[in-house]
């Protein structure tokens, strides 16, 4: 343990000495001096701590020892016309060679003798180890801790655990037995701490080590919640709303307000629409209407989630909160339906239903599966009790035309345009087309819309338009084969995209700059572009 006398004593016996002694840290600001040392400068400087020591002494040369890590020995020092001093300087090193600070020693002119031995370097260990606010400790061979800071003990007194301790003291063994630097890491939910230990060896003869115990807790909790904060603002931006639907026609309006009523229970519901139809935005926006809100929304492919989904069909999950939305019901095996169906059943008669929300979809209709035998009759009427039917862009023409305008207003932000408006016959154009994929397939079309009308444009023609596989194909001057099959349009006009900008960069050497001007994109877009289609 540390030498309490040695403590409580040690600014009593700096004042005891007659030479003077200043201290400063490795910025230069003061952080001891003795009563010796203010009374030798006494009636020319005024010492004070934490004051500069060039703010108190101009001429000092304590900066000048900070910067070249060299001592200055018995150097004469005028504080007046009529008076010197005799002034001694040392850097003060840490365990690593770095300096942490500075000491100067001054004597009168008349006063030359050595004023260090064995007490005097102790307290001035201690007075260092009492000044850093990292934790250090100073450990004999036997393993008995002879001097620490405050910093370490508060640390020992945290670490209630015992296998911490346990690796502290490891940490110090392995040392003794190696004779070389060592280093262990600790990491618990409560703190992360990083423990060095460095031999102290004199004369070929091992006297003990230095350890030092650095303390990362604040810094990997500052880590962690923003690694939450991440995860949040990532959720926040999949919340929808009821607002956030745009529609002129009564048949969405109609399905909106149905999602309001049934929204407010806790009956498992099943959306029924085609691909692009909105399913997942809706099931989003309902747990956002429900109670559930404060808990978490989990989307659960078949296909690609299945330890999610074996998890959501065994029955462990009473204790489960939120929303779960299980898109293409279809997917699933009949062992799996037959899962579910038991599911429902069970929270059906259960007086306290649970707080997990199913919401369950599907693009095809679920009727030429049961026809086809892949989808238990039982299963379809369960959730036949409660559903909403989202229409496909051929049943509610007249909402296409405020969608591509809000889709326009989104691409205009991405590639720096200003298309304002549509014209008719490009309405017309937009209304008339077949689209397999409704939403999805509207946005891809006038993104590639965008990219082919010309800079200065502010309004989308028909001319922009391509509205079929066949048409898009011609367009590209490439010598890559498209191949149509199995493809989405979405995929066809990023590959269509991918040629342009690729073409276009070669024509102008590289130069990213005249290539974003050229294609009406911001530098900022097109670097993001490039990324997306490796073309760097």
């Amino acid at each position: 343990m540390i030498d309490r006398t040695i403590q409580t004593t040690s600014y009593a016996l700096f004042d005891e000495m007659k030479e003077g002694i200043i201290l400063v840290d490795n910025r230069g600001v003061i952080c001891y001096f003795n009563k010796s040392a203010e009374r030798m400068i006494k009636g020319h400087y005024h010492l004070q701590i934490d004051h500069h020591i060039l703010s108190i002494i101009p001429t000092s040369g304590m900066m000048r020892v900070l910067h070249t890590k060299r001592k200055e020995e018995q150097k004469i020092f005028a504080i007046s016309d009529k008076d010197n001093l005799l002034i001694s300087r040392y850097p003060l090193k840490n365990e690593g060679n770095q300096v942490i600070g500075a000491l100067a020693v001054l004597q009168e002119a008349n006063q030359k003798r050595e004023w260090f031995d064995d007490n005097s370097i102790r307290v001035l260990l201690t007075l260092i180890l009492q000044k850093n606010a990292e934790a250090f400790a100073v450990v004999d061979d036997l393993g008995h801790i002879i001097m620490q800071n405050p910093s370490y003990e508060e640390l020992l007194s945290v670490l209630n655990q015992k296998k911490a301790r346990n690796l502290i003291i490891k940490n110090r063994e392995e040392v003794f037995r190696t004779r070389r630097d060592a280093e262990i890491s600790i990491n618990t939910d409560s703190y992360s701490l990083i423990i060095k230990s460095t031999p102290i060896i004199v004369d070929g003869i091992l006297k003990g080590c230095l350890q030092s115990i650095n303390n990362n807790t604040e810094i990997v909790q500052l880590k962690r919640e923003l690694q939450q904060t991440k995860t949040i603002i990532r959720r926040l931006e999949q919340s929808y709303q009821f607002e956030d639907f745009i529609y002129r026609s009564s048949s969405m309006k109609f399905a909106l307000e149905q999602a309001k009523l049934i929204g407010a229970s806790k009956r498992v519901l099943f959306i029924r629409g085609e691909e692009g139809t909105g399913k997942f935005m809706l099931a989003n926006t309902i747990h956002n209407w429900s109670e559930n809100k404060f808990h978490l929304f989990k989307c659960i492919h078949p296909k690609r989630n299945r330890e999610q989904l074996m998890e959501l069909l065994s029955k462990n999950n009473g204790n489960a909160k939120g929303t779960v939305y299980l898109e293409n019901v279809t997917c699933l095996s009949m062992e799996e339906q037959t899962s579910l169906l038991e599911m429902m059943k069970k929270d059906g008669k259960e007086e306290k239903q649970s707080s997990l929300r199913l919401i369950v979809s599907s693009p095809i209709k679920l009727e030429k599966a049961l026809m086809a035998g892949m989808f238990l009759e039982e299963l379809y009427d369960e959730l036949m009790k409660s559903h909403i039917y989202l229409p496909p862009l051929s049943e509610r023409k007249e909402d296409i035309y405020p969608l591509a305008k809000h889709f326009l207003l989104e691409l205009n932000k991405e590639s720096g345009r200003w298309i304002k408006e549509i014209e008719l016959d490009a309405q017309k154009a937009l209304e008339a087309y077949s689209y397999s994929t409704n939403v999805h397939e509207l946005k891809a079309i006038l993104q590639l819309a965008v990219i082919r009308a010309k800079e200065e444009d502010t309004v989308l023609k028909a001319e922009h338009l391509i509205l079929s596989k066949t048409s898009a194909e011609s367009k590209i001057d490439s010598h890559e084969e498209i191949d149509e099959d199995n493809q989405t349009l979405s995929e066809l006009v990023e590959k269509y995209e991918k040629v342009i900008i690729e073409k276009t960069l070669k024509k102008l050497d590289g130069n990213k700059t005249l290539t974003a001007k050229k294609l009406g994109l911001s530098v900022r877009n097109l670097y993001y572009k490039l990324d997306k289609y490796h073309l760097n």
